[in-house]
């Protein structure tokens, strides 16, 4: 279970509001700060794959500045 620190989930929730617009807060707040159930909200909300959601995540974590690029 990776979790995103809190000065972290600050840039990124409102980067994946906009790329994501049908999160809802309560979606945000269920995610608990961990990637595996942020990326199951976008893939519930958007009707992605799996792996389309978790690249999601993982490509505005990289747009803050919170992994490195590949």
């Amino acid at each position: 279970m990776h979790t995103i620190s809190n000065d972290v989930w600050k840039s990124v929730e409102p980067k994946l509001k906009l790329r994501c617009p049908r999160l809802t807060v309560a979606d945000f707040q269920e995610a608990q700060q961990r990637i595996d159930l942020l990326s199951a909200k976008i893939q519930s909300r958007h009707w992605v794959s799996r792996e389309d959601a978790r690249r999601i995540v993982l490509s505005v974590l990289k747009d803050v500045g919170a992994l490195a690029a590949s």
